[in-house]
């Protein structure tokens, strides 16, 4: 009788814990996956990340935590896998339509799937709650400038233009847009910034901006980044100036 009772005790016991788990299964998983998606920059993993962003957004009992969907959106987006990245997006959305973040991932996944107008329509609405976000700016900005619109891509990152002259992403498409207007000499001048800001930049201190990339791109990222600003500075040279 008395290990029948400390049986069933223990029974009792376990599937407590057990309902109690799969009840904090969303926020401890959600916890977990941020671990491996750039705490910790010793710690990344993708594919942890992704495995425990999916058991945030998809619990066995009751509603996921809120940027569930949208960090797995985000670790669908630096896999390549857009449409899956847009699926998670949407459905942070549904769930939670003030978590205005998520637009900035939409617009970035739009972007990559070359569906500009959808793109610029998401950072749009980022921006209109985070008015001052250079990056949000930045990137919606380089779209209308793919679609051909310089007018509007100017007139996107002219708000924040005295507050970034140390900032060499904006820099750099300043110069792009002037470029392709003709404006060489202030072209110039931007790309000019632009490259003696980046020349004193650290791997680290470029990967701030793209949080949740893999550390081990860091280099290669900023390399790349400074190549973009070099080939600028080549075709102003081109041009004379």
């Amino acid at each position: 009788m008395k290990y029948f009772q400390l049986f069933k005790l223990k029974s009792i016991v376990a599937i407590f814990l057990i309902v109690l788990f799969l009840y904090v299964q969303s926020p401890l998983s959600q916890a977990l996956g941020n671990t491996f998606f750039g705490t910790y920059s010793t710690l990344y993993n993708i594919t942890f990340a992704q495995f425990f962003f999916v058991n945030a957004a998809y619990p066995v009992f009751g509603t996921p935590v809120a940027f569930a969907h949208y960090q797995l959106s985000r670790t669908y987006f630096i896999q390549g896998k857009l449409e899956q990245s847009l699926e998670e997006a949407k459905k942070e959305l549904a769930l939670y339509p003030d978590n205005v973040r998520t637009y900035y991932i939409l617009g970035l996944t739009y972007g990559y799937l070359n569906r500009e107008p959808e793109a610029i329509e998401a950072f749009s609405k980022f921006i209109d709650a985070a008015p001052m976000s250079w990056a949000a700016r930045n990137d919606k900005a380089w779209l209308q400038f793919r679609i051909g619109d310089i007018d509007g891509a100017l007139a996107t990152i002219q708000p924040i233009l005295d507050h970034s002259q140390d900032n060499p992403w904006i820099q750099n498409m300043y110069g792009t847009l002037l470029m392709n207007k003709e404006k060489y000499r202030q072209a110039k001048t931007a790309f000019e910034n632009a490259k003696r800001i980046t020349d004193a930049y650290t791997p680290e201190l470029w990967a701030q901006s793209y949080p949740g990339n893999d550390p081990r791109i860091y280099a290669q990222g900023l390399d790349g980044f400074k190549s973009s600003i070099a080939s600028n500075l080549q075709l102003i040279q081109q041009k004379g100036y």
